[in-house]
């Protein structure tokens, strides 16, 4: 084996190792480089303009020059290529017009036909920058429009679960229209398995509550609920894991918020769903400015604020009332008339349902959206939103826009918008906390936010009979899953001497030391230089380095601190480097029935090092493998990795690595 060779392979090797160091220490946010969606159905009439019914995309950077990919996929899989660019600190809109070439076809009436629903479709649009941006949805028909917070790529999961409303319907002559709860799945890579648990007992496609699909990269998947005279299902609840991460939006076809007259109004409902293991226990909820034409219909007639539950036994506290209890899939509407501190023993995700603007009449402003609201442990210092400025036959679609920051009292003198401190806003102390709501009228167009301390932060807005409204961002930290480190110890040794491997169990996090206690094995890999320590068991070899990855399963009976999970029997050998890294990666923790248990897990490396380098065994290395001059000895033949001489041929010789001058 050629010296030279040998040493490039090498380099390369420690260059991806320090790249991938550096990528996995970095925040996940909202803010990103790589964006992955999908168009749920939605209605619109035939007849409409491009003017009228588009997707816009709505790129916010904060202070570089970026260029936009946008790689459209259609329903036949042609893929459309746009690009384009945004400029520091503003919000550029790229419009998708015929956005139903890229639409997903869901039911329209009641019993009809659906193209698209539960097959795997090749629609799908991919986003990809040059420099971090926040990327926002709006899709628009008239009368009809929602708006959604696009999460980038490091942001997603492998488990979720749906937010959407009760399914509806309008009967008409000879038909009922169909306005069914909804959801999309999108793939980001090749031979993803998807397993859904509907909330309900069937879907508008199949009967059952439970699917298993496998999607490749850029397929979705579109399943809505069922509906007739007698039943209108709600897909709220639903459960979703995959092999690999996904896009799940959840949302609504056209849906009255909340449902109390045939004959209201109705809007498109869309968010993108965070991962479950990123939900919170404290969530403050703020309500929404209103339109300033707002009419109130009946005592009931407000927003809807719906909480779901993770998990069994999840105990829900509401402005220090009663505690009531929810069941994992389970939800409760809350009235939002007032500020909401929700308290829950076991992560929740809370979701902000705007309600219908016109119930005895048309052409008030507002209609229903759907907002994700972030829990306090997810919330950032500094954000650069977008408030929706698409314009349709040359006037601006919403005529009201609004931004609401949830901030500690304590630093609501040092929110500062767009730069400065002087905006017009109302403050509101939220009784029974140390926080705030500041609600600030802007304009449409870029806006950036930053404060001494973390806030959140919603933005919507208002037009003629329809609403948008989404999460400004918010972190995407993994927040009450059991995080464990797994240690791998230094080993030390002269050429030629046996040692041992050893990964430890090195900490416990104790956020919730409860999920630990179904754990009955874990599955890890062991990563290290094979010319420097060569193991006595069979493990897979690198064929572009010289690493060496070796898998162990370990049965755990129960978790203590310094338990010793995983060995590596082999010997030292003079190898190409005195010392390199041993590194641990790809733990997966499973209960007594094999399953996958949703456990955090950090790595701590070790180091290999090899002593003696230049009297091992009381004689001199002949050459060092790593260097490209030419041998200094005259001897032609076989050398072993210590630089020793084996001869003119390799019979007797046991099985290595050998130089061949």
């Amino acid at each position: 084996m050629h010296r030279g060779r040998i040493r490039f392979i090498w380099l390369i090797a420690a260059l991806c190792l320090l790249c991938c160091d550096t990528l996995a220490q970095g925040l996940r946010d909202s803010r990103g480089r790589d964006f992955w969606l999908a168009i749920p159905p939605s209605e619109f009439t035939s007849g409409q303009t491009d003017n009228e019914r588009f997707l816009s995309l709505l790129f916010a950077s904060d202070s570089v020059q970026t260029s936009i990919v946008i790689a459209a996929r259609r329903l036949n899989g042609t893929i459309d290529t746009i690009r384009a660019t945004v400029a520091p600190g503003t919000l550029r809109e790229v419009r998708i017009n015929d956005y139903e070439r890229y639409q997903l076809e869901g039911v329209e009436n009641v019993g009809g036909g659906s193209r698209d629903g539960e097959v795997a479709s090749p629609a799908s649009i991919h986003v990809a920058t040059s420099h971090d941006v926040s990327l926002y949805a709006v899709l628009r028909s008239p009368k009809s429009s929602d708006a959604w917070l696009v999460l980038p790529t490091d942001a997603l999961s492998t488990d979720y679960m749906v937010a959407s409303y009760t399914s509806d319907l309008v009967q008409e002559i000879f038909s009922a229209r169909a306005y069914p709860s909804q959801f999309v799945v999108v793939s980001t890579e090749d031979s993803t398995t998807v397993n859904i648990e509907l909330s309900t007992d069937r879907s508008d496609r199949r009967t059952g509550s439970k699917r298993s699909i496998q999607l490749q990269r850029g397929q979705s998947y579109l399943v809505q609920a069922y509906i007739n005279n007698r039943r209108r299902d709600d897909l709220t609840g639903t459960l979703i894991s995959s092999s690999k991460p996904v896009v799940v939006i959840g949302g609504h076809r056209r849906s009255q918020v909340p449902v109390l007259l045939p004959g209201a109004s109705r809007d498109l409902l869309v968010e993108q769903m965070p991962g479950i293991e990123t939900w919170g226990r404290r969530i403050l909820v703020p309500p929404l400015a209103l339109p300033s034409d707002y009419v109130q219909y009946s005592v009931d007639d407000i927003p809807v604020c719906r909480v779901i539950a993770s998990a069994d036994s999840t105990s829900v506290l509401v402005n220090a009332q009663p505690a009531y209890m929810l069941d994992k899939g389970k939800f409760w509407d809350l009235p939002l008339d007032v500020p909401l501190v929700i308290d829950a023993t076991k992560p929740i995700l809370v979701v902000i349902l705007d309600r219908s603007a016109n119930r005895t009449g048309g052409g008030r402003t507002g209609d229903p959206s759907m907002i994700v609201v972030p829990p306090t442990e997810q919330f950032l210092r500094s954000y650069t939103i977008g408030c929706v400025a698409s314009n349709v036959s040359g006037a601006e679609l919403y005529r009201e826009h609004f931004i609401t920051a949830l901030v500690p009292t304590s630093a609501v003198s040092s929110l500062e918008v767009n730069g400065s401190k002087n905006f017009a806003a109302t403050v509101r102390s939220i009784l029974g906390t140390s926080s705030s709501i500041v609600t600030i009228p802007v304009r449409s167009g870029a806006h950036r936010l930053r404060a001494d301390s973390a806030f959140g932060v919603f933005v919507y807005g208002y037009g003629n009979a329809e609403s948008y409204g989404y999460t400004g961002g918010m972190a995407f930290e993994r927040l009450y899953d059991p995080v464990l480190r797994l240690r791998a110890l230094s080993a030390r040794g002269q050429p030629g001497q046996d040692d041992t491997i050893a990964v430890i169990l090195d900490s416990i996090d104790q956020r919730n030391i409860e999920g630990l206690t179904g754990i009955r094995s874990v599955r890890f890999t062991v990563a290290f230089d094979a010319s420097s320590f060569v193991p006595s068991s069979r493990g897979r070899r690198d064929t572009s380095s010289t690493t060496m990855f070796i898998d162990i399963t370990s049965p755990i009976s129960a978790l203590r601190l310094g338990d010793t999970l995983g060995l590596v029997a082999g010997r030292h050998t003079l190898g190409l480097s005195d010392s390199s890294s041993i590194s641990v990666d790809s733990a997966t923790w499973s209960d007594g029935a094999g399953l996958a248990l949703r456990v955090v897990t950090r790595y701590i490396p070790g180091d290999l090092v090899t002593t003696s380098v230049c009297d091992a065994d009381d004689r001199k290395r002949l050459f060092d493998p790593r260097s490209p001059e030419p041998f200094s000895v005259g001897l032609r033949g076989y050398y072993d990795l210590r630089g020793q001489y084996v001869g003119t041929s390799l019979e007797g010789q046991p099985i290595g690595v050998y130089f061949l001058r």
